[in-house]
């Protein structure tokens, strides 16, 4: 939310700075402070525009995935970029 907002509309929505982020977490990585990184809620397509800038490979993905909902696009593409699914 922009700072200084109250309620919820969606022009008080900021985006979210998703590279320089990972950056952050690609740092406390290298400096020994996190064993791993992730991200949740993440689709095939978040994951994939990330791959392209990341150096470090998230190690988790978080997401809801029941019988109900398989996930079965996002499954085979974590399966294949050794991207751990966890429920």
């Amino acid at each position: 939310m922009k700072s200084g907002t109250f309620g919820f509309n969606k022009e008080y929505l900021e985006q979210p700075d998703i590279p320089n982020t990972w950056r952050a977490m690609e740092a406390l990585y290298d400096s020994d402070k996190a064993r791993a990184i992730g991200v949740s809620n993440f689709s095939s397509k978040k994951l994939q525009d990330l791959l392209d800038i990341a150096r470090v490979v998230p190690a988790v993905n978080q997401v809801e995935l029941h019988p109900g909902w398989q996930q079965p696009k996002l499954r085979a593409f974590c399966e294949s970029k050794e991207i751990h699914l966890s429920v």
